[in-house]
């Protein structure tokens, strides 16, 4: 029977021990019986205070805190080479000795019972590589680790449960839907992970070419209970309209990155799905191309909206506002209401999202 002690949660952080602190204070207020393993890459007195708060809930929690370096940054953002989460995460899910494993990032809060409810899934059906709830991001006045909860939504996820790998690639590859917040077995995620230093591309080595291989091995379920709620925020550590693609794509690296991408994914498709080699990397060709031009044009667009919008910015407007009309037609609470609706007792997540919305707005209770 499986139980919390089985899974692990990876929190990597890095200058954010308020943050850390919270999150900590959550699990223990929810008496969370799983692993904790953090991945430490700050420096000074944060560095200090993490310590601190770590041997202080080490009496209720278990948990660790792994010493992980921040790497050298030679750029403003670097985007060849690994960011400090990366090599976190990595170093992390090594120590890892349950069989299941999540990440989470040091301002998100990952709901204890419905983590218990995604590995009991995962241990049932073993043609799924991994299990996750619904999301809800909130954001807090000036971006604080307490204050005033200001706005609540929903962000969608979706089942990748079709048969074929080929088809669950596709999928994968034409919307993101990372399992980075997915329960997972421990075994799989160290599998994929071995291929990790071959595309040393920002997001595309670390997140992108794990994540498919994940999808590619087994489905991903979805269960109908609220499972993460994830700060948004507005100073980002990495700023996706700052900085792009593009930047990838003009590296000298680019290509070697990009060829041992191809590969590795490619032959993961032969060993799933028993096709060819050129039909596999066809497959690739069509998802990675669908998946890196629509980044680019998202981000062209943001960074160039004038030249974007083009000459018709009438049609575009009246495009746009169709859109969003369909959008709130099709969804009851608005980003405002969901937040009121939350705090009623009768909504479906009430009870899980009340000791998150207590912590961070009453914080010295």
């Amino acid at each position: 029977m499986v139980t919390s002690q089985e899974i692990s949660i990876l929190i990597p952080t890095l200058n954010r021990s308020g943050f850390l602190e919270r999150t900590l204070r959550y699990y223990d207020l929810l008496k969370f019986q799983g692993k904790i393993l953090i991945g430490d890459s700050s420096s000074g007195n944060h560095a200090s205070k993490n310590l601190q708060t770590v041997n202080r809930y080490k009496k209720n929690l278990d948990l660790d805190l792994i010493d992980c370096p921040k790497p050298e940054q030679k750029a403003k953002v670097d985007w060849i080479g690994f960011s400090g989460e990366a090599i976190a995460f990595k170093k992390l899910l090594r120590l890892v000795k349950t069989e299941f494993v999540v990440t989470s990032g040091d301002d998100d809060f990952l709901i204890p019972q419905s983590l218990l409810e995604c590995a009991k899934a995962l241990d049932k059906t073993l043609d799924y590589s991994g299990f996750c709830g619904a999301r809800l991001d909130f954001e807090v006045s000036n971006d604080l680790d307490t204050g005033e909860v200001s706005c609540v939504k929903r962000i969608p996820y979706y089942a990748i449960e079709s048969d074929k790998g080929v088809d669950r690639w596709k999928t994968y590859a034409e919307h993101a839907i990372s399992p980075l917040y997915s329960v997972i077995r421990t075994k799989d995620w160290l599998e994929v992970y071995e291929h990790f230093d071959r595309v040393s591309l920002r997001y595309i080595g670390s997140e992108f070419l794990p994540s498919a291989l994940i999808v590619i091995r087994g489905k991903i379920g979805v269960l109908d209970r609220l499972t993460i709620m994830h700060q948004d925020q507005a100073n980002r550590v990495l700023d996706w309209n700052k900085v792009s693609f593009y930047s990838m794509l003009i590296h000298p690296k680019w290509s070697q990155a990009i060829n041992n991408l191809r590969e590795i994914i490619s032959m993961e498709l032969v060993a799933k799905d028993s096709i060819a080699m050129d039909v596999a990397l066809d497959e690739f060709d069509s998802g990675f191309w669908k998946h890196f031009s629509g980044g680019l044009n998202s981000q062209y667009a943001s960074r160039y909206p004038t030249n974007y919008v083009e000459k018709d910015s009438v049609k575009f407007r009246q495009i746009l506002k169709l859109c969003w009309s369909k959008i709130a037609k099709n969804n009851n609470d608005s980003n405002v209401n969901l937040l009121k609706s939350l705090l009623t007792s009768s909504h479906y997540y009430h009870q899980d999202f009340m000791p998150v919305f207590r912590l961070i707005t009453q914080a010295n209770e």
